[in-house]
């Protein structure tokens, strides 16, 4: 099961930074519907998801989600591997370009960045970056490519960046930071 991820919710996000820190990328796989047309991860610095991210680490399954609670939209983190259902495809991206680049690296930090999707309402993850030393990283957010492969806000699809420079000019209204990140997890 996995749960939208709330600043506020500090054991969740110190728990998040004990599992991911330290373990290795051994697979990666996108979860799409099966009519979103993806079969094979697309190139480029910049992907678009459907459904999850599933990271296969020498500590265990991580997948990223887009998830709502009523106003409240963000990114949601589930430590169980995912059966596969009627409708879903899974694509292993492993095999892609920048992928290829963390595949058996150590993550060495993540960043997360929050937003509040709506007055009132909590602030909720909406980015987080996994590091692999000082040159190395990988960005999952909520949005989507616009027609000329922009990122775009959209919360009810993701977003691989693999590029530090696009990564930091992408801010959606609400957010605190942009898709970079503020803050480390590992001092949670």
């Amino acid at each position: 099961m996995s749960m939208l991820i709330l600043r506020e919710n500090t054991d969740l996000l110190a728990e998040i930074g004990q599992r991911i820190v330290g373990a290795s990328v051994l697979r990666v796989t996108y979860r799409q519907t099966e009519h979103g047309g993806l079969n094979v991860p697309p190139s480029g610095s910049a992907h678009e998801v459907d459904l999850e991210v599933v990271l296969r680490l020498s500590a265990g399954v991580v997948s990223v989600a887009w998830e709502r609670d009523d106003l409240v939209e963000g990114l949601a983190i589930g430590w169980e591997d995912l059966a596969d259902l009627e409708g879903v495809a899974s694509v292993p991206a492993d095999n892609c370009e920048h992928w290829q680049k963390l595949v058996g690296r150590t993550i060495t930090d993540v960043h997360a960045s929050w937003q509040v999707s709506e007055i009132d309402c909590p602030e909720s993850m909406w980015s987080v970056r996994l590091s692999f030393g000082p040159e190395l990283h990988a960005v999952i957010a909520l949005g989507e490519l616009d027609r000329l492969g922009r990122p775009t806000y959209h919360p009810d699809s993701l977003l691989l960046l693999f590029d530090e420079s696009v990564a930091r000019s992408y801010r959606p209204p609400g957010a605190a930071a942009s898709a970079w990140g503020e803050q480390s997890l590992l001092g949670t």
